[in-house]
């Protein structure tokens, strides 16, 4: 049962589908929030984990009546747990199990359910980097993840 005893270190590598209004910000800057490591803020919490490190740049468009100024809004969408807003470009947040379940900002990703404990472990000035992974990997990972609490709930018998 050892294996299933977690470590947690000062960084961190959470997987990532990518998605929902990724759109929005250009390929070099989805490049560039792959490739950024990023740092917690003292602004982490069971809302949300908000990270510093780059500035990710949107795609120019006019904006949608209804969507405000600011680049990263859009017009109204639901956001799962662990979706990434990236409000203005700056500072993306990784949204928690206790975050508005909607609204406005553009979300370029969503943090797999497998890698949201880990998240939930770091702490400010802990550093995070981001990886795309697909939705079999995502699937693949979940069911491990599964098979390891029915492990766990039956050692715990």
């Amino acid at each position: 049962m050892d294996d299933h005893i977690p470590t947690y270190s000062k960084e961190v590598d959470l997987r990532v589908i990518i998605g929902l209004a990724s759109y929005r910000i250009t390929e070099e800057s989805m490049e560039g929030f792959l490739n950024t490591t990023w740092t917690v803020t003292p602004d982490a919490d069971r809302v949300g984990y908000r990270y510093r490190g780059g500035e990710l740049k949107f795609v120019e468009r006019e904006q949608p009546a209804g969507a405000g100024a600011d680049p990263a809004n859009v017009v109204d969408f639901g956001y799962p747990v662990g979706s990434i807003q990236v409000p203005g470009g700056v500072e993306p947040i990784v949204l928690m199990n206790d975050a508005v379940t909607g609204g406005g900002y553009a979300t370029i990703g969503t943090v797999i359910s497998a890698d949201r404990d880990k998240l939930a472990q770091t702490k400010t000035n802990d550093k995070t980097s981001f990886r795309s992974v697909g939705l079999d990997e995502a699937l693949k990972v979940r069911k491990e993840r599964r098979q390891q609490m029915v492990e766990i709930e039956q050692a715990l018998k």
